[in-house]
Order: C-alpha cells, then sequence, then structure tokens
C-alpha cells in the first residue's frame, strides 16, 4: 500500500485529489502509463497515431531539465485512475483549529471540511495521464539515466475515471491537450529562464540604450510586424532569432542556463552587433524616436504597405545584416559598416524585387537571399551563381533579368 498525502476538490462532473509522489515511485514498473500506452481511453489505431505525436526531442529536453537543473519544477501531471478503488480517509479540522493562537472562525471550518486528508493506494490500480505525456515520458528516460534522481517529489493531480463514464474522459482529455494553450513566441521568450538568446534578448529590450526605447519594440507576439504597425522597429522574437545567429558555432546547450560570465560574454556579442547596426544608420535611432521623414543616401526609410518601404525596417532584413554580420571578422568591420551604407535597402529598389517584395512580403528564397546580400558585401564572389538565380526568379515573375546586381565597392 501506499499512503499519500491530499487535498481534495470538486471542480463540475470531477473529484480531483492533489498531492506528491517521488519519481521512482511513478515510473518504477510504469506505475502510471501514458493515454497511448492505455487501451482504456481509445482503440488501438487511435493509440497508434497518439504514440506518433510523442515528440522524442521534447522528451529528451525534459529528461535533461530534471537532471541538470537544480532549480527545476514541474507543474502538475493530470493523472485518471482505472482499476482498482484507491481509498479516500478524511483528517477532520475540528471547530478549536488554532492557526498563530487565534481559533479559526466556522465558515473557514466549514470550508476547509473534506478538503485534507490521504488517499491511499491499494497496488491494484492502473492510473495513466490525460496531462503531461511528455513531462511523463522525460521522468522515465531521466530517471532510468540517473536513479538518483528518484526521491525528487512531483506534483500530481489524480481524478477518478470510471469505465462507465468513458466518454467524459476522453472529454477531459481533448480539453487539456486542445485547450490549453502552451506558451510560444514571444511569451516563451518572457518566460525561458535557461535559454541564453532568450536571457539576452531579455536584457536587450531592458537595458541596451536603443532597444529599450518603447517605439524599438513591438508588442507582437510572432516574428512578423503587423500590417497596421507602422512604427515599432522590431519584435522580440526577432530579436531572439538574431542572438542564436550571433551564437552560431558556440557551444550552448539551450535548455541549460549558462552561468553569469558566459551570459554575459554572449550579450557583448549581442550588444557589439546592434551597436554597430546603429552606427552604421542613425538614422534608424530617429526612426524609433518617431521623427518622420528620415532619409538615408536621399531615399525615404518607413515601412510602407504599397512600397515595402525599407527592408531594415522588417524583422526579415534585421536577420539578413545579423547573417551578414558574422561574416565580417573584427578587422572588417569598418568594411562592412562602409559598404552597409551604400547598399539600397529600399524593398522596390532592383536590389531586392521578386525576391523579397512583389506587392507584398515574399517568404521564400531564403538562401538566395542570404546569398545576395553576401554578393553585395564580397563575401560571396560567386557571381555567376547569383545572377542564374536571380534570372530565375524574376522569370517566374515574367520580368527579364539584365546581370544588374553588382557588388558595393568603397
Amino acid at each position: 500500500m501506499r499512503h499519500l498525502a491530499c487535498i481534495r476538490g470538486v471542480i463540475g462532473y470531477w473529484i480531483y485529489y492533489s498531492t506528491v509522489m517521488k519519481i521512482k515511485d511513478i515510473v518504477e514498473n510504469n506505475t502510471i502509463i501514458t493515454v497511448p500506452e492505455s487501451e482504456e481511453l481509445f482503440a488501438h489505431t487511435i493509440n497508434e497515431i497518439l504514440q506518433r505525436e510523442v515528440n522524442s526531442k521534447r522528451t529528451k529536453q525534459i529528461s535533461n531539465y530534471i537532471s541538470n537543473n537544480q532549480e527545476r519544477f514541474f507543474s502538475n501531471l493530470i493523472v485518471a485512475f482505472h482499476k482498482g478503488e484507491p481509498k479516500w480517509t478524511e483528517v477532520e479540522i475540528s471547530n478549536n483549529f488554532e492557526v498563530d493562537n487565534t481559533l479559526i472562525d466556522s465558515d473557514s471550518i466549514s470550508f476547509l471540511s473534506n478538503k485534507f486528508g490521504v488517499l491511499t493506494l491499494t497496488g491494484d490500480e492502473e492510473m495513466f495521464a490525460l496531462d503531461g505525456q511528455h513531462r511523463l515520458l522525460g521522468l522515465r528516460a531521466a530517471y532510468s539515466e540517473n536513479p538518483a534522481i528518484g526521491d525528487l517529489e512531483v506534483g500530481i493531480t489524480f481524478v477518478i475515471h470510471k469505465n462507465e463514464f468513458l466518454e467524459k474522459t476522453r472529454r477531459l482529455f481533448t480539453v487539456l491537450n486542445k485547450y490549453a494553450e502552451k506558451p510560444k513566441g514571444a511569451e516563451l521568450i518572457i518566460l525561458d529562464e535557461d535559454d541564453a538568446a532568450a536571457i539576452n534578448s531579455r536584457k536587450l529590450v531592458t537595458e541596451h540604450p536603443i532597444l529599450s526605447i518603447p517605439n524599438a519594440l513591438s508588442n507582437s507576439k510572432l516574428g512578423g510586424l503587423t500590417n497596421n504597425d507602422l512604427t515599432s522597429f522590431t519584435t522580440l522574437v526577432t530579436i531572439n532569432k538574431i542572438n542564436k545567429i550571433l551564437y552560431l558555432g558556440i557551444d550552448i546547450d539551450y535548455n541549460t542556463r549558462p552561468s553569469d560570465e558566459i551570459l554575459q560574454d554572449l550579450y557583448t556579442l549581442s550588444t557589439n552587433f546592434w551597436n554597430l547596426i546603429f552606427e552604421t544608420f542613425p538614422e534608424l535611432i530617429q526612426f524609433i524616436n518617431g521623427e518622420e521623414n528620415i532619409l538615408i543616401n536621399d531615399i525615404a526609410i518607413n515601412r510602407d504597405n504599397e512600397t515595402g518601404g525599407s527592408l531594415l525596417l522588417r524583422p526579415t532584413g534585421q536577420e539578413l545584416l545579423a547573417i551578414a554580420y558574422t561574416k565580417f571578422n573584427l578587422e572588417e568591420r569598418e568594411i562592412l559598416i562602409n559598404k552597409l551604407r551604400l547598399i539600397d535597402f529600399d524593398l522596390s529598389s532592383e536590389n531586392w524585387k521578386y525576391i523579397y517584395w512583389n506587392e507584398k512580403m515574399l517568404g521564400k528564397e531564403a538562401k538566395l537571399k542570404n546569398d545576395l546580400i553576401l554578393f553585395l558585401l564580397g563575401k560571396n564572389v560567386n557571381a555567376v551563381n547569383i545572377h542564374n538565380n536571380m534570372n530565375r526568379v524574376y522569370q517566374s515573375y515574367g520580368q527579364d533579368y539584365h546581370n544588374h546586381i553588382s557588388q558595393i565597392e568603397i
């Protein structure tokens, strides 16, 4: 038998019990199984589909997190009993119960009644996780590699599933997995305390003298800017993507928080990039500060839904600058600045038309875009390849390409 201290609650149809269990008691002998491992909720064919939904990469990430992160914490697994008869024994709260030498009032006593107790498992129960499939599999993997974590405690919320009410349990599984929205995009960057790129993204928009200006950052949760946002400079997702471009080639586990020293070194890489961009284009600072009618090389820079405006004001263009930046060493930074100043970044210009813009932003041709910026800057000298690909793109729009794109000379 196993006795678990519990809080008992009721919501809607469900009586539930919140408790904790040691990892070893959860995973040894597969005490708790996943829905696809059970044939209680769904037929075998459905379970095979659910099994394919299991993301081994995510399971590995969770396993590494629980094994290696001393600040580890898990939200509760939601687990359904089927088979067996778990027994609830109430722990009574008496009318003379005191907190800090003060008697609890009768209304509080009434609310606390039936809430505290012990849930006793006989060992005959079978249990499956309605929510937390990947966490459960991650715990199994972590324990198999490192049994020392077996005494760590994980929160469990039990619900009592009865076969005669099978449809209600299926519906609960659906609600938990369909409607419980997981953090993503900007929300995940804001919440992640292990990912070095995310940590430094938050630091940039908080501490960098330009990126911390309110107009610098859109409130978009995604990488792009909305069509009606003509004043924001960039997005948090874009800053995070750029950090990961800048950190390429560095051995970083984004699931494990680095030391403060490593974080600071990486942050310096990030600030060096942005400082160079704002040194090269101080007009971008004017844009962020809300100034109007800004020109670079006598060409207006804005974000315009009719002509496209400036690639410098598009998140995808800022990522392109980061890719180019990584190809120049420290001694070449002055050359990079001078060449960047001479590029026409207007989306309707001959440089970018039909690969970035044709009455709207174009999302394909990622490799050609990267190759083209490096060609303009003299880091990709395969002119034949550039011209052949540009000719192909122009032809797809029924246009003629005249080898008119050439490298910047200084």
